[in-house]
């Protein structure tokens, strides 16, 4: 099934393992050359092959029964109805979900506000809106704090 509307991960947070992972490689050769020490170079790669595979990271995906989830690259799948959605804010920097499970537990789910662009955020929020019929109090839109 194809999915309605797809969030990626924002540049700015998909550019920072890539940076780090250049910046490593970078140290790495003069290290080698200096003291003959290769030790960044694993570093080095492993950052470098994650920001690569972050840029077209889709991290929250619709779908019109469910979305999905997939906060990284090794991470899993979280598949949530949208009649099981109790729930969602933005708290400290993090944006929540709230849900219950096909057992009755109670779940959440926690991503950082940075991992999406605000026009993404706005989206999803609207989105949500619609699509859980929860009360107005349940928005990811925050008015007091920066992001």
């Amino acid at each position: 099934m194809k999915p309605t509307k797809e969030f990626f991960l924002s540049k700015k947070i998909a550019n920072q393992n890539f940076y780090m992972g250049i910046t490593a490689l970078v140290i790495g050769v003069i290290f080698l050359f200096l003291i003959g020490n290769a030790t960044l170079f694993g570093i080095g790669i492993l950052f470098t092959t994650m920001g690569i595979l972050n840029k077209n990271l889709k991290i929250i995906k619709l779908y019109p029964q469910y979305l999905e989830i997939k906060l990284g690259i090794i991470a899993s799948k979280k598949l949530i109805k949208y009649d099981q959605i109790v729930g969602f804010s933005a708290e400290n920097k993090k944006m929540i979900i709230n849900y219950n499970t096909e057992n009755n537990g109670s779940k959440k789910v926690k991503f950082l506000v940075k991992a999406l662009e605000k026009e993404a955020i706005i989206e999803l929020d609207n989105e949500l809106k619609q699509k859980t019929d929860l009360e107005a109090i349940h928005t990811f839109i925050q008015t007091d704090t920066k992001q």
